[in-house]
């Protein structure tokens, strides 16, 4: 029976191993319960009340065109990912800038036209973290 001790407690040290892995797993997954999920991607988004907010997820905007009125437009930035991520207009001097879970809001005031907004990290507007503002 002492020849069973040695693969007994071999099958014990590779469960505890893998339990270990998969709690660490869990831990590192995407931000846990705190970070704020963005909902659905769409095409379009048309502001309400003078207040739109986008959501950054890894490596997308939750919108791609956002319709407004002449006048102050509030913008929020919600960063539902695990990475850093900003929202700048260049039109308007303005860059919204948040850490995994954050937000950044200002108000602009845009002419009436096109104008672009991306995330200024490296890399990001080129792999599609773009859009525009339509206001007419």
């Amino acid at each position: 029976m002492a020849s069973l001790t040695p693969m007994i407690r071999r099958r014990s040290t590779t469960l505890l191993v893998a339990a270990l892995a998969l709690g660490g797993l869990a831990a590192c997954g995407g931000g846990g319960a705190s970070a704020k999920k963005c909902p659905p991607k769409v095409e379009t988004k048309t502001v309400t009340g003078g207040a739109i907010t986008v959501c950054a997820s890894d490596i997308k905007f939750d919108v791609d065109t956002i319709k407004a009125q002449p006048g102050p437009l509030k913008v929020t930035l919600v960063n539902g990912g695990a990475i850093y991520h900003t929202l700048k207009i260049p039109d308007a001097n303005v860059e919204l800038k948040t850490n995994s879970g954050k937000t950044d809001s200002a108000t602009v005031t845009l002419s009436k036209g096109t104008h672009s907004f991306e995330c200024a990290v490296p890399g990001h507007a080129a792999a599609g973290m773009k859009g525009k503002i339509v206001v007419g």
